[in-house]
């Protein structure tokens, strides 16, 4: 996005690090700094626009080019603006902190809330400390574009996906299979551990994360129907999750830790049938059930979002004919 599509109110990102996060802030323009924000919070230069952003030394104004600019480098990303209201079916394919399905508040009340916390001393020292899971660029961005508080960042939420994935299906897998890979050497059956050992053990790891998904998902259930008059902020936070997206939840996780259990199994043997020294049994069963576990789950869900697309599409199809019959009737 060149900077002349920029717009005062826009919560606009860069890529970090190769794509690996991006970094977040709020657009005002220099009438915004000049108007409403002390001159002894002005920066040293002004430019037509500017970006409140929240890093490592707490919340500052910046210019779009230093935005923009990545140490030590110096190589300049571009600016790119995050969507509010998105379509379901956009969320699950866009990466994490791109897009959101909330709707955000109009760029006025974005501006206002940018500045009042940005000059407010009590706000600046709570942001002044910077913390990757409840307080970061892109919740301070997220937070005055929608008045929402208390609400873990997309990317966090992303990451605690591919930890509590790795953990259960690969760490807890490893563990077991370590112990038994030393007391199974004899045997070379598999690289020294035999075939009960392999299956009992993939099942025990993806059983065991199949009960922690559905009770994590079945608390968050019950957080939408105990607090109904709080629901909508809920479910922007991601504290509680409707019961659509619940079962849908549940059918993922459900195929993912299959496809976890087989492919972990098929990591060993592909390890003990094929030439690589540089993969241990172990690794081999982590990595091919943690690749299986991300496919499922991405499989099922497209699968899962096209037939509440089709589903929704014949009930508002429905809802026509129906109205158009009544209307018949009346005339």
């Amino acid at each position: 996005m060149s900077d002349s599509n920029l717009s005062r109110g826009d919560h606009v990102y860069v890529w970090r690090k190769i794509r690996l996060y991006q970094h977040h802030g709020i657009v005002i323009t220099k009438k915004d700094l000049e108007e409403k924000l002390a001159k002894k919070f002005h920066p040293m230069k002004i430019e037509s626009l500017m970006i409140i952003e929240q890093n490592l030394d707490g919340l500052r104004i910046v210019t779009l080019n230093e935005f923009r600019t990545e140490h030590p480098f110096n190589y300049e990303h571009r600016i790119s603006r995050a969507n509010y209201g998105t379509d379901v079916m956009k969320y699950y394919l866009n990466r994490r902190g791109t897009c959101y399905l909330t709707k955000c508040l109009s760029e006025n009340e974005i501006v206002e809330n940018a500045i009042r916390i940005f000059s407010d001393e009590n706000q600046r020292e709570i942001w002044k400390t910077y913390s990757l899971v409840l307080k970061n660029c892109e919740q301070f961005a997220f937070i005055c574009s929608t008045n929402l508080e208390h609400v873990l960042g997309e990317q966090v939420l992303m990451g605690c996906n591919v930890v509590k994935s790795v953990f259960i299906n690969g760490m807890y897998n490893a563990v077991e299979c370590i112990f038994h890979i030393l007391q199974c050497l004899a045997e070379q059956v598999i690289c020294g551990i035999t075939i009960d050992v392999i299956v009992k053990e993939n099942a025990l790891a993806a059983l065991t994360s199949s009960v922690l998904e559905a009770l994590l998902y079945s608390v968050r259930l019950f957080i939408y129907y105990y607090y109904p008059d709080k629901r909508k902020e809920n479910l922007a936070r991601k504290y509680a999750i409707t019961p659509h997206d619940y079962i849908q939840q549940m059918i993922q996780a459900g195929f993912g830790n299959l496809s976890t259990f087989g492919l972990s199994i098929a990591g060993i043997i592909f390890k003990s049938s094929v030439f690589f020294n540089a993969m241990t049994p172990t690794a081999a069963s982590i990595f091919f059930g943690f690749l299986g576990y991300l496919a499922a789950r991405w499989i099922t869900g497209l699968i899962a979002l096209e037939i509440r697309s089709l589903k929704s599409a014949h009930k508002m199809e429905n809802n026509n004919t129906v109205k158009t019959i009544v209307n018949e009737i009346h005339t």
